[in-house]
């Protein structure tokens, strides 16, 4: 088993050198960098296990590369070790906000150091591998508003849900204009723009109960925000934390995304089992709908884990020949327009309860059906 990897970041030589060959004695592989941006560099070569920076350097100090380390989906969860000779509290709390998990003064007690070291590395490896008894993540995606994506994510999460087979849940990560709580006439108490103002340690099973509201069908939502002002409170930890709980609880869980790809979106990506790329059958929406199936691939993300869904919103539109021509591949599914959509949506009521037998139910109930096969539980 190779060693774990630390990237130790600080501008002093001596320090840098103290540092690394204790850390090598216990058995880790050091990389160093003298600041910040060189960091990052080395980073986007090699991903390091943990982080441990001092915060006063050039270029980009401590709290600025520990800002931007938590801003991006793939480094989000990387553990972050603080050191610094600024031991005022509010030093210290500013190190916490900027998403550091523990925070040294210096002069720095290697024991002490070590430590932390262990507790972060064995946390982080004990997190990762509770992934296999999580339920599977579908990502919900299109590439122009309009399409139908969060009714399709909703009504999917219901038709599974009153299988009694299977719990499930819904995350709303349209940000500004999100309709996942209107779909079932429900609003959370809380949303994830509140967590800005939470430490991670506050953030509890009680207190995430607060972030979550549960329809008479069973299906749990959680929204990132009510308003579009607060959208930008939203961060990628944030997203990381409500997708890691709410699979704890459900077999599975719908993302609605948004209609472009944010680090919010590729943090969601980076943990689904499958996704739902959506589009009309209009030649814009079919251009942006090829853009996300572009993306998926160049991010590696398995094509046989993809559902490509043609969502009839209104009755004209290319014929589903045309469409498969287009992109190239047959639709998984073709949901075909009804009036029932609006008037579901307008009672606040999933299509597949309020007209269980309408032709576009029976498809939304085979597209649930098909993201069982997509991604099988307890595999």
């Amino acid at each position: 088993m190779s060693a774990d990897l630390i990237l130790l970041v600080d501008d002093e030589e001596q320090i840098r050198k103290l540092l690394e060959s204790s850390l090598q004695r216990r058995g880790y592989e050091v990389a160093v960098a003298f600041d910040g941006i060189e960091a990052l560099r080395q980073i986007r070569t090699k991903m390091p296990d943990l982080i441990v920076t001092d915060v006063n350097m050039p270029n980009m100090n401590g709290f600025e590369l520990t800002r931007r380390l938590r801003a991006d989906h793939r480094t989000a969860r990387v553990p972050i070790v603080m050191l610094s000779a600024r031991k005022q509290a509010d030093d210290i709390l500013t190190g916490y906000a900027e998403g550091a998990d523990e925070y040294i003064a210096k002069p720095v007690e290697m024991a002490v150091l070590a430590a932390k070291i262990e507790v972060l590395i064995k946390r982080m490896k004990a997190t990762a591998g509770e992934a296999i008894k999580r339920g599977r993540v579908v990502v919900f995606l299109r590439g122009k508003g309009g399409a139908g994506a969060t009714t399709l994510a909703v009504n999917s999460a219901v038709s599974l849900a009153e299988t009694k087979m299977y719990k499930t849940a819904v995350l709303d990560l349209n940000l500004e204009f999100g309709n996942v709580g209107s779909h079932l006439n429900l609003k959370p108490q809380h949303t994830l723009a509140d967590l800005a103002e939470m430490q991670p340690d506050q953030l509890d099973d009680a207190t995430f109960a607060t972030f979550i509201a549960q329809d008479r069908s069973g299906v749990q939502i959680c929204i990132g925000s009510n308003v579009p002002e607060h959208a930008e409170l939203v961060t990628v930890s944030a997203v990381q934390q409500s997708i890691d709980r709410l699979r704890r609880t459900s077999d599975y869980l719908m993302v609605d995304t948004q209609p472009s790809f944010t680090p919010l979106t590729l943090a969601a990506i980076d943990t689904a089992d499958g996704a739902c790329v959506v589009s009309e059958p209009h030649v814009a929406s079919m251009k942006t709908g090829k853009a996300c199936l572009d993306v998926l691939e160049k991010l590696s993300f398995p094509k046989e884990r993809t559902l490509l869904v043609i969502n009839r919103t209104t009755q004209s539109g290319l014929d589903t020949d045309e469409v498969s021509r287009y992109f190239n591949r047959r639709p998984d599914v073709v949901v075909p327009f009804t009036p029932a959509f609006d008037d579901a949506a307008d009672r606040g009521r999933p299509i597949v309860v309020l007209h269980a037998d309408n032709a576009a139910s029976k498809q939304l109930r085979d597209l649930a059906a098909r993201l069982t096969v997509l991604a099988p539980v307890g595999r």
